[in-house]
């Protein structure tokens, strides 16, 4: 699948200057950046030609992608699942009120059940699209929003277009529902030096958090 298959543009993200071999930047203090365009692309190795190497392989990676910005811990991560998760719960809770309210009118039809039926189709179609549309749309769902994370695109830190959200999400279903997957991908995104979970390499993205 062709990069542009995966992106959108973002040029509103701030730059990040990677250190080169010895340590040091490498594009001097002042000078043009390397690459035109917000960030500068992670630095890839045989080991990982879609950015950066694994589990340590890397001698010197900086904290963050630009100034102000920190790769998504796992433990940042974890947080923002727990509160979608809520907001999913609770609004399942609504729909089940709601349902029940349509099902114990006194006025009740033969139409009312398959509107109830309806009801609950509707929420678990929006429970299926509710964390690739928030990674389209807004960059990140609610949850990740409020812990000040984002998906970005790992060549150039911008907004992930609708072929790598769906890829994402995808990795990402499969990953969450094999439980062991899920506990294997966590571990291996925590030793990981640019914090990617397998979805995020697949789709080539990465998760940032502002720096509070």
């Amino acid at each position: 699948m062709a990069e542009d298959d995966l992106a959108k543009s973002d040029p509103g993200w701030p730059t990040w200057n990677p250190p080169g071999p010895s340590g040091a930047p490498a594009v001097p203090p002042g000078a043009p950046p390397a690459q035109p365009g917000p960030w500068t692309p992670i630095p890839a190795s045989p080991a990982d030609p879609w950015g950066g190497s694994r589990l340590g392989r890397v001698s010197s990676v900086p904290p963050g992608p630009a100034p102000g910005l920190l790769w998504g811990g796992i433990a940042a991560r974890l947080g923002a699942l727990v509160v979608d998760g809520l907001v999913l719960f609770g609004s399942v809770m609504a729909v089940g009120l709601f349902a029940s309210a349509i099902a114990q009118n006194p006025e009740a039809s033969q139409t009312q059940p398959p509107a109830a039926t309806a009801v609950y189709l509707a929420w678990w179609l929006l429970a299926m699209i509710y964390q690739p549309a928030f990674w389209y749309v807004f960059g990140g769902t609610p949850g990740q929003k409020a812990l000040g994370l984002r998906v970005a695109r790992a060549s150039d830190g911008g907004s992930l277009g609708i072929g790598g959200v769906v890829v994402r999400y995808l990795i990402f279903s499969v990953v969450t529902v094999v439980f062991p997957l899920g506990l294997i991908s966590g571990i291996m995104a925590a030793k990981d030096p640019y914090k990617r979970a397998w979805h995020d390499e697949v789709a080539r993205s990465v998760v940032v958090r502002n720096r509070w």
